[in-house]
């Protein structure tokens, strides 16, 4: 049994190494490439099939580019010679140098010219990670292949020929063409930076890793983190137990991961995964959280030499940093009157992070007094809009509600007020049948009043709420149901239903009285009573509306769509302002009263979106969280258009201008979603082109060239927005004008891939390329990735 499971295990292995490359993952490949040469080092294969397993994962490199996948065999191959053994090397050091030369002349035939485009510290010229492997293997070989990071079990010998219950190792059965056909792309990323043992270095201390042996430990900690990212403890644990022993193993720890977590143009993980990974290793070994506290202060100086992209991934992680510290570090930084304007920017966005970790009061509370000037100001709605005095406001306020919201009544007071007409707004259009209707749901909410007391007549009658009188006299229901009631018969209001006021029509006892006229209100009424005033507010509603009529009519002119879409988009912000689940279901319930008025020619489409989006950004100035959010509510109902959206964004100069956070993440977002609707159609037309469906192919086919046409629109109105705001800010701000600059290469740096195309032509593409050496520039180095 077992000898049968031990002749199955090679095969297996070889079988799972060519998934992993036909898959994509490298990561896996590089393991189970390390199993096999093991087994090398210990007999149970020959080294001469290791040899010739080797030489065919090196020719995947032959004839291919770096950005055709090129890089792959390569890494695999220079990857693996660090495991073989002193011994292994000694049998086939000729073979093995054959190999190392061939690698050499791809090395030096391969220009990388995107690495300055990947650098965290715009002034460190650092190597990428293949360029550093070539650099270790080299180093090794001078030490004669001894390693203080790689182990090798003694008491075993290598053989030419292998053990005899083991198969020979078989051929690899993947080729370069496979490799090109099937699209697979392997992005070497830069070494990880040396923020701390630079200094060593430059001070000339002699205590430093050796280059190979610093590779291969990085090497250790990048594949920890990949195959155990799901558990962060685990992950911790398995990255402190590397059997490494070196006074700067814990710093070059550090030290990588923060370059993970700042891994441009994207770091694998979020940044909560690395700022949680670190807390984790402070937590399990506590001579780590000096490193950690010195790696955050010297990232935090060098911040004017910083990718602007780190920047704010950095700001993200240093939020979580403090909110596990106890809001605890230095802040000398960032006080008295030398503050750097980028010290001053970096502190900004992480307490903008934090205030949506914790909230306002906390942070006032917790922060030091000398930096509660850059604690982003209290998240509210906007209260004081001149929209929100208008008398139509009010109105919109009671008809917009997020219980049994009803969209045709809004709809026709909006239609209302285009005519210049609200007080008929719900009067003349209205048919006898749908009266009959409304007057069945008065009915039926009435069941929720406050009981009448018994009277000789017949069963307990009820009279209805405030609000549910209010809707009475909207429709000009006459008080039949009043009339048939003994004047003897009293009604008794409950307290409890009249106490304190609010959007949803609720009044207070003070106003109640007021209103029947008795300062000495003990809660009775008579029928006659409500008869009177049941006629009095249908007469105050009739002069309300008609004062509101002559508001509107002034001008002697009906609204403008603009007009009314703000006082309608406001009022549902307020009404939905609570939270985020309040501001969906509102939208929810009038989202058909927008498609209604959508007007339907491309360019008043266009200026009816961005009205709406005008709105939302003034409502939510002081909530740069509920700005987002309730923008992303928007785009998914369609109420609202991605290019209305970056495009207002992008020109927007107040507290949620171009450079703010929120809009950086409206503007990602909508990209986002731009391209996995790409994606997810690429995904159909391949099933459909698998499964033979012609009439499906086809329509996926015109449904992908939609979305590749949608997509590249879209990001030519990003980068034409970016472009524009680096033109008018030439004379007035010279970092914002820089930040856009930076905004440009972030962009295009992430999304490389998805808009080559594009970026190729952005001088001819795109408004103001051409005429700007330094936008051009950036551009002409995109195209090199």
């Amino acid at each position: 049994k077992h000898k049968k499971w031990v002749g199955l295990l090679v095969p297996k292995a070889v079988d799972e190494f060519r998934c992993a490359l036909r898959s994509g993952h490298s990561t896996i490949a590089q393991l189970l490439l390390q199993f096999i040469i093991n087994l090398g080092n210990y007999g149970v294969i020959g080294l001469a099939g290791v040899v010739d397993f080797l030489q065919d994962v090196l020719a995947l490199s032959d004839g291919l580019r770096p950005a055709k996948g090129g890089d792959l065999g390569i890494f695999l191959m220079l990857s693996s010679l660090p495991f073989l053994s002193a011994a292994s090397h000694a049998n086939i050091d000729e073979k093995v140098n054959a190999m190392i030369s061939k690698a050499d002349a791809y090395l030096n035939s391969r220009e990388a010219r995107w690495k300055p485009l990947l650098r965290i510290l715009k002034s460190e010229e650092i190597p990428d990670r293949l360029e550093a492997l070539a650099g270790a293997v080299r180093s090794m070989k001078q030490t004669g292949w001894n390693s203080q990071s790689v182990l090798h079990v003694p008491g075993f010998e290598p053989n030419l020929q292998g053990g005899s219950s083991f198969s020979e190792l078989a051929a690899l059965g993947v080729s370069a063409d496979e490799i090109r056909k099937n699209k697979i792309r392997f992005h070497v990323p830069l070494v990880s930076s040396r923020f701390l043992t630079c200094h060593a270095e430059v001070d000339g201390a002699d205590d430093h890793l050796a280059d190979h042996d610093r590779w291969v430990l990085e090497n250790y900690i990048l594949m920890t983190i990949e195959m155990f990212g799901r558990d962060v403890d685990e992950c911790a644990k398995h990255i402190l137990s590397i059997p490494v022993m070196h006074s700067q193993f814990e710093i070059i720890v550090v030290e990588t991961v923060f370059s993970q977590m700042l891994r441009l143009p994207s770091p694998p993980s979020l940044p909560l995964f690395y700022s949680r990974l670190l807390e984790a290793m402070m937590d399990k070994q506590n001579s780590t959280k000096a490193i950690v506290e010195h790696c955050y202060r010297t990232l935090i100086d060098r911040a004017p030499d910083m990718d602007d992209e780190c920047l704010e991934v950095l700001a993200e992680a240093h939020a979580y940093h403090l909110m596990h510290n106890g809001y605890q570090m230095d802040w000398k930084p960032f006080t008295g009157d030398r503050v750097a304007v980028q010290a001053q920017r970096f502190v900004r966005r992480v307490f903008e992070r934090l205030q949506r970790l914790s909230f306002h009061q906390n942070l006032l509370h917790r922060l030091p007094e000398a930096v509660h000037v850059y604690v982003p100001c209290e998240p509210i709605a906007a209260s004081s809009l001149p929209v929100q005095a208008k008398p139509e406001f009010q109105k919109m306020i009671s008809l917009v509600r997020i219980k049994e919201p009803d969209y045709q009544q809004v709809l026709q007071y909006c239609r209302g007020l285009l005519k210049n007409d609200p007080q008929n707004a719900f009067c003349q259009g209205d048919t006898i049948d749908e009266k009959l209707e409304v007057e069945g749901v008065i009915e039926d909410e009435m069941q929720e009043g406050v009981e009448l007391n018994k009277c000789d007549h017949g069963p307990p009658l009820k009279r209805p709420r405030v609000h549910e009188r209010e809707l009475l006299t909207d429709v000009d229901k006459s008080p039949t149901c009043i009339e048939g009631i003994s004047e003897n018969i009293t009604a008794r209001i409950d307290a409890s239903e009249l106490d304190g006021a609010g959007v949803d029509g609720t009044i207070t006892k003070a106003q109640v009285k007021q209103e029947y006229g008795h300062e000495s209100f003990s809660g009775h009424l008579t029928a006659e009573t409500c008869r009177t005033q049941d006629a009095r507010s249908r007469e105050d509603f009739r002069l309300n509306q008609s004062d509101h009529s002559n508001v509107a009519d002034v001008s002697g002119e009906p609204w403008t769509l603009g007009t009314v879409v703000e006082v309608l988009t406001c009022a549902l912000l307020q009404n939905g302002a609570k939270t985020p689940t309040h501001m969906s279901k509102i939208l929810d319930g009038h989202q058909q009263v927008f498609a209604h008025l959508c007007p339907k020619s491309d360019e008043e489409k266009y200026a009816f979106s961005t009205a709406i989006v005008r709105c939302v950004f003034a409502f939510w100035i002081m909530s740069s969280q509920r700005l987002e959010i309730t923008i992303d509510c928007m785009l998914h109902r369609e109420i609202v258009t991605p290019r209305a959206v970056v495009e207002y964004a992008l020109a927007e100069r107040g507290p949620q201008g171009c450079d703010s956070m929120a809009v950086r993440n409206v503007i990602n977002n909508i990209a986002k979603k731009s391209l996995e609707r790409s994606q997810s159609v690429r995904a159909e037309l391949a099933i459909a082109k698998k499964l033979g469906k012609t009439e499906e192919l086809e329509e996926c086919r015109r449904q992908l060239d939609t979305a590749i046409h949608e997509t590249a629109d879209l990001f030519t109105v990003i980068f034409t927005g970016l472009v524009r705001n680096h033109q008018d800010f030439e004379d007035t701000d010279t970092l914002l004008r820089h930040i856009m600059l930076q905004r440009i290469l972030t962009i295009g740096r992430k999304y490389h891939m998805f808009i080559k195309p594009l970026i190729d032509t952005a001088e001819s593409r795109i408004p103001g390329v051409a005429h700007n050496p330094d936008i051009a520039a950036i551009f002409h180095s995109l195209s090199t990735m």
